[in-house]
């Protein structure tokens, strides 16, 4: 129940457009007591201090008799009684207001630390080098994603329009602000490139001419423990370790990261679910679907799949998209320019490092050579599984190690270059070592 009226007041309070320090200031409620009222950190729940808070928000008498009811759920009842809570419906999510002060100049801060090094990373993984492979996504299928009409956030009898959740690397930020309640779950095989699909979304949002109040901020949460840890918390923690500035206190005594979370100032793209130890994945749905924050949650598909089989509900009011596979005309555009000794005096002319990896690939790239036994999803389209964009991006491997090493069998080479690092590294000093022709 205490996470219910949180949930409830928090809502109320970002459709009112302020922030916790100006409905304390409204109210005459400390923002300490909001805090721990929209945390769940509250236990001492009094009467009162709502109808100040349901006064100064300015909400209708129907959501005055929710916020009652939530509070007398909350109060001890009889022992051994125990009552189901009742869902809290959403309430359309209103644009933030700019912050002031400390705050703003905190998450101003935030924006130009997470912008450098997302891009230092981005230059680290050549991302651009010679060119951005192209990342596509797809809707993932519709019982890995809530209803429309939930996802558009609409009233009972609304009609919900199309989603269109078909995109490039370029467009993922587009896609985000097309889904109205603001959260989104990108899935993905290991290695398909949720990951710098997630890095190019922060840099694009931060980069935008219409910039989100929000600041996003990866969080890889592999190591979070959900029932031990909130995700209040763990986002906290995270901003704390990576922003150590952040720990400076304001007025209140609290954290400049606590306040940034606290006042929706972050916008969490939460990274790895599928890294959660299995026993875990459940209750991190769970936690995330107590939430209504705006969020991105990357997984990979099985994985997310078998936390929505356990808690029978996908991640609630969120569009979820899918990446798709490298193609070979994909791979044919890319591969060949990462020899750069191909066209250079003394180079290897028309026969390329990787024309017999690419000849290989159109022989093994037809529908009668998809297999059952293909990762899942793989049956139902004719290109392999393994052309992924990691896959392209890790060093310290050659074409010719890639044909020796697979034999002649269609599945070794697809397991070859599944565990074979193709580019990513000057081919200039890697081709250095093969003889002309190899």
């Amino acid at each position: 129940m205490t996470n219910e009226l949180g949930t409830l007041l928090r809502q109320l309070r970002r459709r009112a457009r302020l922030t916790q320090e100006q409905l304390a200031e409204r109210s005459q409620v400390s923002v300490s007591t909001i805090r721990r009222l929209e945390t769940g950190k509250s236990t001492d729940h009094r009467l009162r201090t709502l109808h100040l808070l349901a006064e100064a928000l300015e909400v209708e008498a129907e959501e005055r008799q929710r916020l009652t009811a939530i509070l007398d759920g909350a109060q001890p009842g009889p022992a051994g009684r125990r009552e189901e809570p009742v869902p809290t419906a959403p309430l359309p999510v209103a644009p933030a207001e700019p912050p002031a002060g400390a705050i703003a100049d905190a998450a101003a801060s935030l924006a130009r630390e997470v912008r450098r090094r997302w891009q230092r990373e981005e230059k680290h993984r050549r991302v651009h080098d010679p060119f951005p492979l192209p990342v596509r996504y797809q809707p993932a299928p519709v019982d890995l994603m809530d209803r429309p009409e939930n996802i558009q956030r609409l009233q009972p009898g609304a009609v919900p329009r199309d989603l269109d959740l078909s995109g490039e690397l370029r467009s993922v930020v587009g896609t985000y602000r097309s889904v109205e309640s603001q959260r989104l779950v990108i899935l993905g095989r290991a290695g398909s490139g949720k990951s710098v699909l997630a890095i190019k979304f922060v840099l694009d949002l931060l980069a935008a001419p219409v910039s989100s109040v929000q600041v996003p901020v990866i969080f890889s949460i592999g190591s979070w423990d959900p029932t031990t840890t909130t995700l209040r918390d763990i986002l906290v923690n995270h901003l704390l370790r990576d922003h150590p500035h952040l720990a400076h206190r304001t007025s209140d005594r609290t954290t400049l990261a606590a306040a940034l979370v606290d006042a929706d100032l972050v916008l969490p793209v939460l990274d790895g679910l599928d890294e959660l130890a299995e026993a875990l994945r459940g209750p991190a749905l769970e936690a995330l679907n107590a939430t209504s924050l705006p969020l991105v949650l990357t997984s990979r598909r099985d994985e997310y799949a078998q936390a929505v089989r356990e808690v029978h509900a996908p991640l609630v009011w969120a569009a979820c998209i899918e990446l798709t596979d490298l193609t070979v005309e994909d791979l044919a555009a890319y591969l060949p320019r990462t020899d750069r000794l191909a066209a250079s005096p003394g180079g290897q002319g028309d026969a390329g490092l990787w024309d017999a990896v690419l000849e290989r690939l159109r022989v093994h790239d037809t529908p009668a050579s998809v297999r059952p036994d293909w990762p899942s999803g793989s049956s139902r389209r004719s290109k392999p599984p393994w052309t992924s964009p990691p896959r392209l991006r890790r060093s310290g491997c050659c074409p010719s190690t890639v044909l020796r090493r697979s034999g002649s069998s269609s599945c070794s080479f697809r397991q070859s270059l599944s565990d074979a690092p193709l580019a990513g590294t000057s081919w200039s000093a890697c081709s250095s070592r093969f003889c002309p022709g190899q």
